[in-house]
């Protein structure tokens, strides 16, 4: 799974880090700030808002919910660049909902709302397009996305770029490409951002997994699991977890492996990330009864039941 940029909140086209980055370095001055572009409406920040919090919160199908209403706020304001906004951040969500065709077809609109406007599209939806693509099985188009990106003139910023090579390791990986694989972990270089050198451990673990070098597979993973907590990044953080019990299962750590999907399977569980929690915890429940590990394939069947329950009630309220 990719772990590509999160919503940007009241920021055009760009990620969630960036977002921090001018909240920290900017507006420092004792002055009012001047107003850019059309003046602050309240609906408009109030749906941004609850559609961030329903996105913390796991509430990802609310979170597509509010984005709408922001962005049919945006255009009764015709304010073109919260409609990108808002475009920008529902297909995000809709990718991690793993509704990638809705999600593409989002990121079209955004190019005709571009087109419309005269501008060329952004780099960091072209990443998403590419992220899209690689998901829905065209790897082929996304790569070639991904150079578009890496040649454009002027340079996207240095975490898109980051985030790129980033993409190119994953589809490299599917690939079996490992000289592809390796140049992207190059690329990348030594990050200093807990989300970008998470990517690298990631493509590292990746590397070692097709060299079939478990041990250093699961460190890697394991590296990637701490950076993506570091970074409040829970849903990557469960699948780099994840990778790290396949990669335990590989070198034969039976119990090591159970107890990494255990965990998995508990958070993506309380994430909402029932299909995800689903096969993590059943795997551990089969490798734990395989091994003698009664307490884990107790453990194991104890959140199976109650993820049975919390789904049976989420699909309930629902409806």
């Amino acid at each position: 799974m990719i772990h590509c940029l999160r919503p940007a909140y009241f920021v055009w086209r760009i990620g969630l880090l960036l977002a921090i980055a001018l909240l920290v370095f900017g507006g420092c001055g004792t002055s009012a700030p001047v107003q850019k572009g059309p003046a602050i409406d309240e609906d408009l920040e109030r749906f941004n808002r609850a559609a961030q919090q329903a996105f913390d919160n796991g509430r990802l199908q609310q979170a597509v919910s509010f984005y709408q209403k922001a962005l049919d706020r945006a255009y009764i304001r015709d304010d073109f660049r919260a409609v990108l906004d808002a475009q920008y951040n529902m297909a995000m969500c809709l990718i991690n909902l793993q509704s990638y065709a809705e999600a593409f077809e989002v990121i079209q609109q955004a190019k005709t709302e571009m087109a419309i406007a005269g501008q060329s599209l952004a780099a960091d939806f072209l990443l998403l397009e590419a992220t899209v693509l690689h998901l829905r099985e065209n790897s082929d188009a996304a790569w070639k996305i991904t150079e578009q990106i890496l040649a454009a003139t002027p340079q996207a910023s240095s975490i898109v770029q980051s985030k790129t090579h980033f993409l190119r390791g994953l589809i490299a990986s599917k690939q079996g490409d490992t000289d592809k694989l390796r140049e992207a972990i190059v690329s990348i270089g030594q990050p200093n951002l807990p989300q970008l050198r998470a990517d690298r451990h990631e493509l590292l673990g990746h590397l070692a997994m097709a060299e079939q070098h478990w041990d250093e597979a699961i460190n890697a993973f394991e590296a990637a699991t701490e950076a993506r907590r570091e970074d409040r990044d829970y849903r990557g953080m469960v699948k780099a977890l994840a990778l790290a019990g396949k990669a335990s299962e590989k070198a034969g750590h039976a119990d090591e492996a159970s107890i990494r999907y255990l965990r998995a399977g508990r958070s993506a569980a309380l994430q909402g990330q029932f299909d995800h929690a689903l096969n993590w915890l059943n795997r551990a429940e089969q490798i734990a009864r395989s091994a003698g590990e009664e307490q884990i394939v107790l453990k194991a069947r104890v959140y199976l039941r109650e993820l049975q329950e919390s789904r049976a009630a989420s699909q309930n309220f629902s409806n």
